[in-house]
């Protein structure tokens, strides 16, 4: 009877498929590995990365380690843009910080975003072998007036990984390139 509906009503299959592939990025991500084998900074120790918006899961290669404090330094070294839109709702151009949902040509598209929670374009962070607890966006961080880093504390033991708030599968008409210090605080 299934079989029979779905080719009667082919737009409707093609809705619900669509419906059930955007409701699975909202489903946490689960590993079959722990994902640990990266190396742990010591306090005031400091390591460089090369963040690029068109990885959509960027493994820093950087351990945090449960309870300590960590500082991210974004210096931006070449635009970032999300298809064809290359500035914020300021009119300024794209930061960690990202931009708001009334940017995007249709309003709707913010349901396809990975966390309908926080801005498009945002630098999220996340450990994968932590519970969803672990992702958060730059926003949600503390921002440290004299460093101008994002300080935060790490939620279990994992490695570090990265990525801009984008819909799944968009990620390759992103450009933009980052150098982020990430620095053990204690």
């Amino acid at each position: 009877m299934l079989q029979e509906l779905l080719r009667k009503f082919p737009t409707a299959a093609l809705l619900i498929a669509i419906g059930i592939l955007l409701s699975s990025c909202k489903v946490p991500m689960t590993y079959l590995f722990i994902d640990n084998n990266g190396s742990s900074l010591a306090p005031d120790e400091s390591s460089t990365v090369h963040f690029f918006t068109s990885n959509s899961n960027f493994n820093t290669g950087i351990s945090l380690n449960d309870g300590n404090i960590y500082e991210l330094q974004i210096g931006i070294l070449s635009n970032w843009v999300d298809g064809t839109i290359m500035l914020n709702e300021s009119g300024e151009a794209i930061d960690e910080t990202g931009f708001a949902n009334v940017q995007m040509p249709i309003t709707a598209f913010g349901l396809t975003r990975r966390s309908t929670n926080h801005r498009w374009f945002e630098l999220m962070i996340y450990q994968p072998n932590c519970s969803r607890g672990s992702l958060r966006g730059v926003t949600d961080l503390n921002k440290d007036e004299e460093t101008h880093g994002y300080r935060f504390t790490a939620v279990c033991d994992g490695n570090l990984h990265l990525y801009v708030n984008d819909s799944p599968g968009f990620y390759m008409n992103n450009t933009g390139y980052a150098n982020i210090i990430v620095s053990r605080i204690n």
